[in-house]
C-alpha cells in the first residue's frame, strides 16, 4: 500500500488471507494505513477504511474479501500524506519535553 503499487497490495493481501490471516486483522491494518500513510491527502481513505472494517465484521469471509479488497484498492491508488502523523509527533515531543 504504500510503494502505491495496487497489484502487489491486492496480491499480498490475498496471500494473507489465503494463508489464514484474520480478516478483521487486516482489515485494521488498512485502516491504520488510511490514517498514517494517505492522511488529509485524501480525507475520503478513513471512510472507505471504515466502511471496508465494519463490511468485513458484518460479512465475514469470503464476501468481506470484496470490501476489504476495494479499500486496498483505494489506498494503494491515493496520494499519500503524513503529515498528521508528523504534527502529532511534534506536539507529543513538544509536550514531554
Amino acid at each position: 500500500l504504500r510503494n502505491s503499487d495496487v497489484q502487489a497490495a491486492v496480491y499480498w493481501l490475498a496471500r494473507a488471507l489465503e494463508s489464514g490471516a484474520d480478516p478483521v486483522h487486516a482489515a485494521r491494518r488498512v485502516l491504520a494505513v488510511a490514517c498514517e500513510d494517505v492522511g488529509l491527502a485524501d480525507p475520503m481513505a478513513l471512510q472507505v477504511a471504515v466502511a471496508a472494517l465494519q463490511a468485513v465484521q458484518f460479512l465475514g469471509l469470503p464476501e468481506g474479501r470484496l470490501p476489504l479488497t476495494e479499500a486496498v484498492v483505494y489506498l494503494a491508488a491515493a496520494p499519500k500524506s503524513n503529515a498528521v502523523h508528523r504534527a502529532i509527533s511534534a506536539a507529543v515531543a513538544e509536550v514531554q519535553s
